[in-house]
């Protein structure tokens, strides 16, 4: 199923924000983990306070939570975080397949006998806008193409150069230590995510090789930060040749000029 790809955030937004003027019913964003779609999309809802959804919901309590939030509004925004994993789950995914339905009125039921059912309608009727949020997604199942079919699907893949940009600029993001390590780094890897930066903060605090964390999680040779480290504090060529700087060549391809990253 072709998607429409996207690589900035800017872009990202503006679809998140057609979506919370109801302008969209069915909007499904995929993007490996890591790179911030979920709290875009929570920053962005905000003010609206939408039904939100995790993979860890049951069929019976996503049904509870419909029906009380449809029954106050019933054109509310939805917000379903690791989709995939609910798909997994024949009743939800057949009550998400009905919900994402492109009728402006969907019609969803719940079949049990189950005594907690006590009071709540046997049917609902929604208008529900939906918003899903999907890690990795390779579907077959044809039921989850017909869910993908109803709405705008989006594939985002932003370049680390994006990336480390929207960290950059993002005031969560304010040790500059770490900016600066990761922006000499960011070049050469193709695995940045905001984690990155999470993680080298938590390893700072602890007293930890932060150095090395990101360096792993840009899935880098660690022989990078071996010579960064020397070129750092060996300041001699003399020095450097004796620690045994000058004998580690063929470092990567495209890492040999290694002076324009440190």
């Amino acid at each position: 199923m072709p998607y429409l790809t996207i690589k900035t955030y800017d872009e990202l937004g503006k679809y998140v924000r057609a979506f919370r003027r109801k302008h969209i019913g069915l909007l499904i964003i995929v993007s490996r983990a890591g790179l911030g779609k979920t709290s875009l999309v929570e920053e962005e809802l905000e003010v609206e306070a939408p039904l939100v959804f995790n993979s860890h919901v049951t069929p019976l309590s996503f049904y509870q939570a419909l029906a009380e939030r449809t029954g106050e509004e019933r054109d509310c925004l939805i917000v379903i975080d690791e989709a995939e994993m609910m798909f997994q789950n024949t009743k939800l995914k057949t009550m998400l397949k009905l919900l994402c339905d492109t009728r402006k009125e969907k019609v969803i039921k719940y079949m049990s006998t189950t005594p907690l059912l006590k009071g709540l309608p046997k049917e609902i009727i929604s208008e529900a806008k939906v918003v899903m949020l999907i890690n990795t997604l390779s579907p077959s199942d044809e039921s989850i193409k017909a869910i993908m079919s109803r709405g705008h699907t989006i594939n985002f893949e932003p370049p680390d150069s994006e990336i480390f940009n929207y960290l950059n600029t993002g005031l969560w993001a304010d040790d500059k230590d770490i900016i600066s390590f990761i922006k000499g780094y960011a070049p050469l890897s193709r695995s940045l995510t905001l984690r990155t930066y999470i993680k080298a903060v938590e390893s700072k605090k602890s007293k930890l090789d932060w150095e090395a964390e990101i360096i792993n999680e840009l899935e880098l040779d660690h022989r990078l930060l071996v010579v960064q480290r020397l070129f750092k504090n060996y300041a001699k060529d003399g020095a450097r040749l004796s620690s045994g700087l000058l004998r580690l060549v063929k470092v990567r391809q495209h890492t040999i000029a290694i002076g324009r990253y440190i």
